[in-house]
């Protein structure tokens, strides 16, 4: 897991104080059961921190790109993310939400929200543009503008009475 330990300390005692942060943070990849999920550039973190009496507001955008594959034609692509981010830590000992992050030390860790962000942002489909064509059936090949349609299609052997009966209705018309 990544982390992203952000010092708070100078504004954790006023309430209503503010800070601005801008910096880049190069990540390891994303584990994902199985998977894992790299990125294709540093995050970028350009992010304003306000203490709210409760806890520390963070909020601002927090930008990178991901390395994904193409459902359709299997090439990898880069997936840009930019995640508006409106988090709230809270101070140690206060009440909070269930699924809350937690200020510890008087660091806030960006890590564990940034990870979860990024994984939420990957569509169910990833696609390299919309307009990809995918795999070509019969040939394997990348369906892209050079890419020439196959005269015949080999039909399996199975099917071929199928493929006559067609023919045949063809005609009768």
């Amino acid at each position: 897991m990544n982390k992203v330990i952000i010092d708070a300390k100078d504004i954790l005692n006023e309430v209503g104080a503010e800070e601005h942060l801008s910096f880049e943070k190069v990540f390891s990849p994303i584990k994902v059961d199985a998977d894992q999920i790299e990125l294709v550039e540093p995050v970028k973190f350009d992010i304003d921190l306000e203490n709210t009496g409760s806890g520390i507001r963070v909020s601002g955008h927090v930008k990178s790109a991901l390395k994904l594959t193409c459902s359709r034609c299997l090439t990898e692509f880069s997936f840009p993310v930019d995640w508006h981010i409106d988090e709230l830590f809270y101070k140690e000992n206060v009440p909070k939400e269930e699924e809350a992050y937690e200020i510890r030390n008087g660091t806030i860790d960006l890590g564990p929200p940034t990870e979860e962000e990024f994984v939420l942002a990957i569509p169910i489909k990833p696609l390299c543009t919309e307009s990809c064509q995918g795999i070509c059936a019969v040939c394997g090949e990348v369906i892209t503008s050079k890419h020439k349609p196959h005269e015949e299609v080999k039909v399996d052997a199975r099917l071929a009475v199928l493929k006559q009966l067609l023919k045949e209705e063809k005609k009768g018309k």
